[in-house]
């Protein structure tokens, strides 16, 4: 990274190095589980999760005393 702090035109360079992180590869047909059943279990667990607080604040909302009138 270069910085020029004498002048007002600063010039800023960047080196990315991905070269030494090489992506494992995988074969989905030695895979033991579906190639789906993550996301599914994903989405199921996250739509579980909404649902229980949902389930949570409506308890919550209805068990408040309200002011008596």
């Amino acid at each position: 990274m270069t910085n020029v702090t004498n002048s007002s035109n600063y010039i800023w360079d960047y080196e990315y190095y991905y070269d030494y992180l090489d992506p494992v590869a995988v074969d989905e047909r030695q895979l033991k589980a579906n190639k789906y059943s993550i996301v599914i279990a994903f989405w199921v667990g996250l739509s579980a999760f909404v649902g229980f607080i949902l389930l949570m604040l409506m308890h919550i909302s209805r068990s408040s005393t309200a002011p008596m009138q």
